[in-house]
């Protein structure tokens, strides 16, 4: 029985994806613990939940143990996406993200309108993440650091550090052609058409990693020049990179997170192809990262063609890309993206297929059909056996939002097996409603139905995810969250509970410092605790 119950265990243990990660990496060498059934009773080959929760003596050792390695397996993670909280805190101000002269015409076809809360208002991707638009590099610019801000927007001039040193709004910096924001004397009169805000005379709007224009006219849906000072729109070609460093506290390692690469190519109007290539960061340092046996150490993360510009923001696609599931959370260790799949640092989690979708102002859509990619190929668009699709729904507006996801895939066992997911995500920005509580809180609620990875037998999983970002001053940010998962509800006492707190802080556009310190909580088990810093570069 003993012997029976150790496989179990180890069974249980290797559907944590922080843990199994760490064995896969070889940062955790074996996995072995045993446990007495106090509290439990086993029937038919599984172990079943008892009312009577187990003592700290049935699951210290085997959590010590998981403790220890899902500790590891976080330390090896990158925080590499898009940020959430951004996107949930801008529609507090419309300068947060363009420029706000009072002659903008704001069409009354909703249809039409360009401003959105979804993703792909300062990402390429439509899902987020990688290569920022013009709209993402405006708030880098302006919004988010501490100094250097082209424009700051204008509720957020007091909330400055020169602000507070100097006892006054602090200046703007931005370029003498860019538009003003400043309130008109008189009423305001409206733009009937889509203009360039600028002054007369003002020079072409080419700032930025940009080059060129499409071919033909600008289409009615493209970003409009001038609108974001001086920064190219709409260009021919666009580039980016995200750049990190980590510090992990627990071995004292200093290690590449992320080199990433981005590029768009748009051609002609409603056409673009992007692509995002990258290392696969190792906690082992440089030359891990470089010499890398499970394959090339640079891989294509995404590929594909998209078709966009198109009333409501619609948008098709066709190639390599992460299904649109859940909340792209910055930190991609969360069991809401780890434990389901769809944790971006690893390129193995995307996916082959069609997407179709819309981002309107404010309820979005997405539907994909798709196939798993094959692991460590050469070709980035080589699949494995299988299929899946994910439906996505929702609404955001300006101070709060709430979407839906569901997610379907049939892989053979070896191959992560049959998944079944759901998905319940929500913001609520009280920023909006008083400019002097500068709070944002997102959270998420998934579970799913899974194979266990050895006797194929079905179960579910659990995961929430809850945070609350503070902006102290413009580039300075707390946030306190909590994570928790259940990786499998037929055994009793395997939760985990994760606390963290994080401060970030934007010196200027594009160069960020962060950390988090987190505390990992198993049911019944010893606590552990670690600090990760990171360095982020990018352009």
């Amino acid at each position: 029985m003993k012997r029976e119950h150790e496989q179990t265990l180890f069974r249980t243990m290797m559907t944590h994806p922080w843990i199994a990660a760490a064995v896969r990496a070889g940062t955790c060498d074996r996995v072995t613990a045993t446990h007495t059934v106090t509290g439990r009773r086993q029937g038919g080959g599984r172990i079943y939940r008892h009312p009577r929760k187990p003592g700290p003596a049935a699951t210290t050792h085997r959590w010590i143990v998981a403790a220890a390695c899902a500790l590891v397996a976080l330390a090896a993670a990158a925080t590499a996406a898009a940020t959430p909280q951004y996107m949930a805190r801008s529609g507090r101000t419309c300068d947060n993200c363009h420029t706000l002269p009072n002659t903008w015409f704001n069409p009354d076809d909703t249809s039409l309108r360009k401003c959105t809360l979804s993703c792909s208002g300062c990402h390429v991707d439509p899902s987020g993440g990688g290569l920022r638009t013009v709209s993402g590099r405006y708030f880098d610019e302006a919004t988010l650091p501490m100094f250097g801000s082209i424009r700051r927007p204008l509720d957020d001039r007091r909330r400055t550090i020169l602000a507070w040193i100097n006892g006054e709004d602090e200046p703007s910096s931005e370029p003498s052609s860019a538009p003003s924001s400043e309130p008109a004397s008189g009423p305001a009169q409206p733009a009937t058409s889509q203009i360039d805000p600028r002054p007369p005379g003002s020079p072409a709007a080419t700032l930025g990693p940009a080059f060129g224009h499409p071919a033909g006219d600008p289409a009615e849906m493209a970003w409009l020049d001038g609108r974001y000072g001086d920064l190219a729109a709409d260009p021919l070609l666009l580039v980016g990179g995200d750049l990190r460093l980590g510090y992990w506290q627990q071995g004292n390692l200093v290690f590449p997170m992320q080199l990433d690469f981005h590029a768009a190519v748009h051609p002609m109007e409603h056409v673009t192809v992007a692509t995002s290539v990258g290392a696969r960061g190792r906690t082992k340092g440089f030359a891990a990262t470089v010499d890398q046996p499970e394959g090339p150490p640079v891989v294509a993360k995404d590929l594909y063609l998209m078709t966009h510009e198109y009333p409501y923001l619609g948008y098709a696609r066709v190639g390599r890309f992460m299904p649109g599931f859940g909340t792209r959370v910055a930190d991609h260790t969360a069991p809401i993206r780890r434990a389901f799949g769809v944790s971006q640092e690893s390129p193995d989690t995307r996916v082959v297929g069609a997407e179709v979708g819309f981002t309107a102002n404010y309820p979005y859509a997405n539907v994909s059909l798709f196939k798993p990619v094959e692991a460590a190929a050469a070709n980035p668009l080589a699949t494995a056996d299988g299929w899946g699709g994910v439906v996505s729904v929702g609404y955001r507006e300006l101070p709060w939002s709430i979407g839906a996801s569901a997610m379907v895939r049939r892989r053979p066992l070896d191959g992560g097996g049959d998944t079944n997911d759901l998905s319940l995500h929500w913001s609520f920005n009280p920023w909006f409603y008083e400019r002097n509580l500068a709070i944002t809180y997102l959270g998420e609620v998934a579970v799913g139905q899974l194979q266990r990875p050895y006797s194929g037998r079905r179960t579910l999983q659990e995961a929430w995810y809850h945070s609350v970002n503070w902006v102290l001053v413009s580039g300075v940010t707390l946030d306190l969250r909590h994570d928790y998962w259940d990786p499998d509800r037929d055994v009793a006492g395997d939760e985990i509970h994760r606390p963290g707190a994080g401060l970030e802080l934007v010196f200027v556009p594009g160069l960020a410092v962060r950390a988090d310190a987190r505390v990992g909580l198993p049911a019944g088990g010893q606590a552990g605790a670690d600090l990760f810093v990171q360095l982020h570069g990018w352009f």
